[in-house]
């Protein structure tokens, strides 16, 4: 798998592991502890995530065994070569999940039984793009609903997907560092499907409506000024604080070349006057060469 892939699976597989199964397999155990990944006889290999299903009874005791794939390849020699290793070690079944990433319709991976003289393997096969959107795409949880950007898109056009995808983001993740994150994950996806050019589009069409109170620097500001309130005020410090930050603020917008002042005084909720008198502040205080 490449890394950019291998990467944010890795990144969100605790989130996204249970979520998904429930709603593709119904798939619900009572309690999953995770296990050793390197299984070592003779032949060491490193499994993807694995997990032991745990129940009242340890009789009923199994191994879970989840990968995604982006890549169409047979893998039922590699996955008999993996339960063998594990049942060596652990002496419990392993149920093992595939789950295919991929864009282009699957002929390989889908082979999941494989009949051998007296062994017979069957693994569990999920191809996203035959999931319908709807599946993730309303979740609230962030990792699920980038999952719908490689799912079926029924009748509608994968613009008005991706959209829908990066407007979901936004009204569930409130932090913009982790909204930017998301979309940056949701940016690699898409080159799976080929929408990497209608994704950058997207994103880039998105007003991105700062919550001043939520930003980092306004509660870095916020907290300095708290300080200096304790020596001062509280009151006079927490206004120094707000000021700090307001101005900021504004200046790291301004120096994006993306926005105009009134569209800065929009999204801070300074007076454009005000706006306009912090960048000619900054702009005479710079060093003149």
């Amino acid at each position: 798998m490449p890394n950019d892939y291998d990467r944010i699976i890795k990144e969100n597989i605790e989130p996204l592991q249970l979520p998904l199964l429930r709603k593709v397999l119904g798939f619900d155990p009572p309690r999953l502890v995770p296990l050793e990944a390197k299984i070592q006889a003779t032949l060491e290999r490193e499994m993807d995530d694995i997990k032991r299903v745990v129940h009242d009874d340890p009789a009923d005791d199994y191994g879970l065994q989840t990968e995604f794939h982006v890549t169409d390849e047979d893998l039922r020699a590699r996955n008999l070569l993996h339960y063998g290793l594990f049942y060596h070690k652990y002496r419990i079944p392993l149920r093992q999940i595939v789950i295919y990433l991929g864009v282009s319709e699957p002929t390989r991976i889908v082979n999941n039984v494989l009949d051998i003289r007296g062994q017979r393997l069957e693994f569990e096969v999920v191809v996203l793009r035959h999931i319908p959107k709807e599946t993730f795409i309303d979740s609230e949880v962030p990792e699920e609903v980038l999952l719908a950007v490689l799912c079926d898109f029924g009748q509608d056009q994968p613009a008005s997907v991706v959209r829908q995808i990066l407007w979901n983001l936004k009204k569930i993740v409130k932090r913009s560092e982790r909204l930017k994150k998301y979309q940056k994950q949701l940016l690699v996806l898409s080159r799976l499907r080929k929408l990497e050019s209608i994704t950058k589009t997207e994103v880039s069409a998105m007003t991105i409506h700062y919550d001043i109170k939520q930003d980092g620097l306004y509660q870095e500001g916020l907290e300095k000024g708290i300080e200096k309130g304790i020596e001062k005020g509280i009151e006079k410090g927490i206004e120094k604080g707000l000021d700090l930050k307001e101005r900021d603020f504004v200046l790291r917008l301004w120096n994006t070349g993306e926005f105009t002042l009134g569209k800065i005084a929009f999204l801070t909720g300074v007076a454009e006057e005000r706006v306009k008198q912090i960048i000619e502040q900054d702009a005479s205080a710079q060093p003149k060469h």
